[in-house]
């Protein structure tokens, strides 16, 4: 037989092989064995068990280490430091708090001032309590770019702003804090009901102490961005250092009228 007969004979039954086994899967039987399992301890399932529930590195957790805040803004927080004391010294942190009466977002933004006190108090934690003199402004846009700025001016410095007490309705300056800072940075004090001063403006002392409890509970929630020891107080503490601004006050940290 020619040598080119026989290739060709052996290369066709090869052939003929391959295609009856992809043809025929049933003549072929595939046995799984059963994995034995009964040499696994307890302890072994037990810490197979604790690997699969434990919880990554990235779940918010409240931040129980003392902090440095510095609290600032405009005459909204005179009402609220006092309250605010009891919550710093109750929990082992310090409160640095600076009132600036009459204080725009402008003028924390652009004077110096904000960047004077960080670097004075070098805090850990800022709370702002900001804009209740501009709810009914119209030029946004610009007081859009002082908001960014006062960001930008905080940093990577943990931090949440409270929101002004509305008395009525804004023309739209809560919702551009909240566009730029988040709503686990922003606590919004609009839908709260509080007793007001003759003014019809200012909260109350004691209104405002009840307003400072709600934004402590809030503070130490998971509802926040950073969320920090803010257990309620049982006993009366002053803020670590107080300092009073004037309207008229020109920024850089000259000028100030400090308080004990």
């Amino acid at each position: 037989m020619d040598s080119r007969v026989k290739v060709l004979l052996i290369l066709v039954i090869v052939l003929a092989c391959v295609l009856a086994y992809a043809l025929t899967p049933d003549d072929f039987t595939i046995t799984l064995k059963k994995i034995d399992l009964s040499g696994l301890s307890a302890d072994t399932v037990a810490v197979a068990d604790t690997v699969a529930v434990e919880e990554p590195d990235t779940v918010k957790k409240v931040d129980d280490r003392p902090q440095t805040i510095f609290f600032f803004g405009d005459s909204m927080v005179e009402g609220l430091m006092r309250r605010f004391g009891d919550y710093a010294g109750h929990n082992g942190h310090e409160l640095d708090v600076v009132c600036w009466y009459s204080s725009t977002s402008d003028k924390w933004a652009n004077t110096g001032t904000l960047e004077y006190y960080i670097d004075k108090y070098s805090p850990t934690f800022i709370v702002a309590c900001l804009c209740g003199n501009e709810l009914f402004v119209r030029d946004l846009p610009q007081r859009e770019k002082h908001i960014q700025k006062i960001i930008s001016i905080i940093d990577t410095i943990p931090f949440v702003w409270v929101s002004p007490p509305n008395w009525r309705d804004d023309t739209g300056i809560n919702d551009l804090i909240i566009k730029h800072v988040g709503k686990e940075r922003y606590f919004d004090s609009r839908h709260l009901e509080l007793a007001r001063g003759k003014d019809h403006v200012h909260p109350t002392f004691s209104a405002a102490a009840v307003w400072m409890d709600t934004i402590a509970v809030w503070m130490g929630s998971m509802e926040t961005a950073h969320p920090i020891k803010m257990e309620k107080p049982t006993e009366k503490h002053k803020p670590t250092r107080r300092t009073f601004l004037p309207p008229d006050y020109k920024g850089a940290g000259e000028n100030t009228t400090p308080k004990k």
